[in-house]
């Protein structure tokens, strides 16, 4: 494809220097850089304490009624607790980054007229989608590896935690789930430039698209299991709990799950996470996870990241070698 990496180049160029793409890269590895900090800080005291949090729990038998406080730990190489803001702040500017980014790459142009006068010169469509994404994805790779090793960095330099072969594993992925994430909202940006004709409509659309991945699905799947399977008061031996069931919790991970912020963080919480804990009455145990248990308990969720991308760029190009451009 003639042309393909001078458009990408090109477009790269264009984006790095525009003002919106700084103020919200600057803005993003600010939140990260100031909650990082704030979660290795928390991470020292957990470390260091036992009590992490607390549970409320009560007794079923004789005549004792009162509520008994049970303390829990939290593992002190559990990774999740500790960047747990970081993977929120990607989560939500990350993904704001990626629309920003792509959201006119298409409709700007061919409002303006360029796009015809390009696809004049012997230039194939494929060369000019691929050059615009491949530009996107150049910046947002960019943005998203300063910002992981700017929050790592301050992670490891604040709590001292050494990089060991199965943390630095962990995190490389965290790195690359991060990638993938960023592409997807990207590639949504894209196709909305692409399917609408005004850039304004694209945006308007695209952060509709962006509020509802990272609030309205995620409220709307505990709302729902909420109705069907409400908080209820269940007892197990001479301990009796009130709080959500399995079916509950269930049904919310299956309904959140649709969204892609919502997945990318339950499959990052579960490759950071290196710990679980197991009860038995009143005594639990921090039970290690390997990262292989890791991957396999996150794999639905990782593949429904990459295959919705794989979807949205086939979408792209399909919508644009077939539209008529005037």
């Amino acid at each position: 494809m003639p042309g393909l990496f001078t458009i990408a180049k090109k477009e790269l160029l264009d984006i790095v220097t525009e003002k919106k793409f700084l103020l919200i890269f600057a803005t993003l590895l600010i939140v990260v850089l100031v909650s990082t900090f704030q979660g290795a800080q928390n991470f020292m005291e957990m470390s260091s304490s036992s009590s992490a949090y607390t549970t409320l729990e009560f007794s079923t038998s004789g005549n004792n009624s009162e509520p008994q406080i049970k303390t829990l730990s939290i593992g002190s190489t559990n990774l999740y607790w500790a960047l747990y803001s970081m993977v929120k702040n990607i989560s939500t500017v990350g993904g704001l980054l990626a629309i920003a980014i792509s959201f006119d790459a298409i409709n700007k142009e061919r409002l303006s007229g360029s796009l015809k006068t390009l696809l004049s010169y012997p230039v194939y469509r494929d060369s000019v989608l691929g050059g615009k994404y491949l530009g996107g994805f150049a910046a947002i790779t960019i943005v998203t590896l300063t910002t992981f090793m700017a929050g790592i960095g301050v992670f490891v330099g604040v709590t001292g935690t050494p990089l060991t072969f199965d943390n630095t594993a962990r995190l490389l992925i965290f790195l690359g789930m991060s990638v993938v994430y960023l592409a997807l909202f990207l590639g949504i940006g894209l196709l909305l430039s692409i399917v609408l004709p005004e850039p304004s409509t694209s945006l308007l659309a695209a952060i509709i698209i962006w509020l509802a991945s990272t609030q309205l699905i995620p409220n709307l799947g505990w709302a729902i299991a909420s109705i069907v399977y409400p908080f209820s008061f269940t007892t197990s031996g001479n301990i009796g709990k009130f709080g959500p069931s399995s079916a509950h919790e269930l049904l919310r991970k299956v309904i959140t799950g649709i969204s892609p912020s919502a997945s990318f963080e339950q499959t990052v919480s579960g490759i950071l996470s290196t710990s679980k804990m197991e009860f038995s009455g009143y005594t639990h145990v921090n039970v290690p996870i390997s990262l292989g248990q890791a991957l396999m308990t996150c794999l639905p969720n990782l593949i429904y990241l990459v295959a919705l991308l794989v979807v949205v760029f086939a979408a792209c190009y399909v919508t644009f070698t077939r539209q008529e451009i005037r």
